[in-house]
């Protein structure tokens, strides 16, 4: 019978031993049978448990005193056929003495708890992502409860977890052409906190503008152009009498601002926005001639020749020698090309011979009358 009950207390205990890794909670069986504590003496961690077992015999499981740790919890409790276990949770590190009330001093036994050392590791350190939305993980390997929080709203993970494991981490859409990046901190109680990061590449540069012509009246304003983008962008005017501002960022309006047209001709500024690694977009601003400028003339005296020309010509005055000119040469679009003022001779020379070939406006303004004539430059 004796032996019969050792080899069941021997099964059992196999049997009711949990296996696990020393990194978590373990549940230590002790069998209690008549005049033994089988083991005699256990090595646990802090927040291990002990379970003594019944197999025969009335006995006791009674803290020694004065032979625990100095703030655990003593205990005594009946181990019998009626109650038959008993469980002490281990929560102070220490050597602990314990005896069956009834069998004292012969059946006694120990248990030695070592404080609990918590490990933390995460990886990979960093995951690059596209700028489309998705998801992407990280591998935590511990032996104990941890929780997880991103830096960035735009990457959120998994709270936490408790031993291995892994890290969700869910991220939306990159908008932007800058890469961002993510920070997400892993925490034990006691470690120094890991980090790792997500780094999400920036969105391919974007641009457009509208409409692709303004069309402005001849007097002084403005008028605007609406900018699509999501970087840096720059804009340039290719007419001094129609500016823009410099540069903007992202979506909003470029202002352009024009002059008044003088003259009773059309003309066309072409602005030219630009975001890097992207064609330049190209939009205009077409104004009106006046409807109160001054006309060409034929009158017979004052004369522009030769007409067409190859870069040199000559206004002869005529009757107007003796008064004083302001003579201003202009190119279509109503550019500035050349200005003086001209009296006491009978004719004037001008230099174009470095202008591309093409039609120019010379306005002509003296005290009481103005003239407009046309000039052709050919080769």
């Amino acid at each position: 019978m004796k032996k019969y009950t050792y080899l069941l207390s021997l099964i059992i205990f196999s049997l009711g031993i949990f296996i696990n890794s020393p990194s978590f909670a373990v549940k230590h069986v002790v069998m209690v049978g008549n005049f033994f504590f089988n083991p005699v003496n256990v090595n646990v961690n802090v927040g291990d448990t002990i379970r003594w077992v019944w197999s025969a015999g009335n006995h006791t499981t009674t803290s020694t005193p004065g032979a625990i740790p100095a703030g655990a919890s003593s205990w005594d409790a009946l181990i019998t056929s009626t109650n038959t276990s008993y469980e002490y949770k281990v929560t102070v590190a220490g050597a602990y003495s314990y005896v069956c009330t009834p069998h004292v001093p012969g059946m006694a036994g120990t248990f030695n708890a070592t404080g609990f050392t918590p490990t933390l590791s995460v990886s990979p350190s960093n995951r690059n992502v596209t700028s489309s939305a998705g998801s992407t993980t990280f591998t935590v390997t511990s032996n104990t409860s941890w929780t997880s929080t991103s830096s960035a709203n735009w990457c959120t993970v998994s709270a936490g977890g408790t031993g291995n494991g892994s890290i969700n981490a869910n991220y939306s859409t990159n908008i932007s052409v800058n890469q961002r990046i993510a920070t997400i901190t892993v925490v034990v109680s006691g470690l120094p906190d890991q980090t790792v990061t997500v780094t999400q590449a920036g969105a391919a540069p974007t641009l457009t503008v509208g409409p692709a012509n303004q069309n402005v009246p001849a007097t002084s304003g403005s008028t605007s152009f609406d900018v699509t983008s999501n970087t840096t962008w720059t804009a340039s005017s290719n007419s001094s009498w129609c500016s823009v501002p410099p540069s903007g960022n992202g979506n909003g309006t470029l202002t352009a601002t024009n002059t008044e047209n003088t003259t009773n001709l059309q003309r066309i500024a072409t602005i030219t926005v630009t975001v890097a690694g992207l064609t330049p977009q190209t939009v205009t601003v077409t104004q009106a001639g006046s409807t109160v400028g001054i006309h060409e003339t034929t009158t017979t005296d004052l004369e522009v020749y030769p007409n067409p020309a190859h870069g040199v010509f000559k206004i002869k005055a005529g009757s107007m020698k003796d008064t004083s000119m302001e003579v201003t040469v202009m190119d279509v679009s109503g550019k500035k090309i050349v200005s003086r003022v001209c009296s006491g001779s009978d004719e004037y020379s001008f230099d174009l011979s470095k202008e591309h070939n093409g039609l120019y406006l010379i306005q002509i303004n003296s005290e009481n009358v103005s003239h407009i004539k046309r000039l052709l430059l050919i080769e």
